[in-house]
């Protein structure tokens, strides 16, 4: 029994131990540049229609925008003021099992921004990166709209360019600029490794399933 608990003891040590690496290499090494380099496909913007920012969940039990999205929005606000689209589609639909739609809650905020209401656009029925372009193209379309620039986080670029590509819309694909303030924070650099894993294995999932 002795001989069982020592190893147990000894295989939680060398897991302590190897979180410790991973977690130092994450926030103060540029292992996360490196790792999620290949995911990233950030284009200059160009003047279009419409802006589209895409969602990305919020805040457990909560109507808070996660700081990814935060972040979407704000880029997708500085170049609608600096006059490269007239409107902006806000993609993201219900929240888990609450009665609101994440697009509700990021039009707020553009609104906080200084947007004026009639130029924000909410679509509120889309469920993943697939769904956020499908709905999308069905507003350009409405509105005969051709040229779109689509805000998202970097390590999602590379595979929201090519699913908005196959509905034939006419984009860039700009990444939004990470808050430096975050630098070297551990659990901002941690949430950051896991959403880079988490695209890895999205990417290889839409692969198979025809979306890129």
């Amino acid at each position: 029994m002795k001989k069982v608990l020592d190893r147990i003891a000894t295989f939680l040590l060398w897991v302590f131990f190897a979180c410790s690496i991973f977690i130092f290499l994450s926030t103060f090494t540029g292992l996360n540049d490196l790792v999620v380099k290949p995911l990233i496909r950030d284009e200059a913007p160009q003047k279009a229609d419409v802006i589209i920012i895409l969602g990305g969940g919020v805040l457990k039990d909560t109507r808070t925008l996660p700081w990814g999205v935060v972040e979407r929005i704000q880029k997708g606000v500085e170049l609608y003021k600096q006059g490269l689209a007239p409107k902006i589609i806000v993609t993201g639909g219900l929240v888990a099992f609450n009665s609101y739609a994440e697009s509700e809650i990021m039009a707020s905020y553009v609104r906080e921004l200084g947007v004026p209401t009639d130029d924000v656009i909410e679509e509120n029925r889309a469920k993943d990166t697939y769904s956020n372009a499908l709905y999308s193209h069905q507003i350009l379309k409405k509105n005969g709209w051709t040229k779109a620039i689509v805000i998202t986080s970097d390590f999602h670029t590379q595979r929201a360019c090519h699913v908005f590509r196959q509905q034939e819309i006419s984009i860039t694909c700009t990444a939004a600029s990470k808050n430096s303030s975050f630098d070297h924070n551990t659990l901002r650099n941690l949430n950051y490794m896991q959403s880079i894993i988490r695209e890895y294995v999205a990417t290889i999932y839409y692969w198979l399933k025809g979306y890129i």
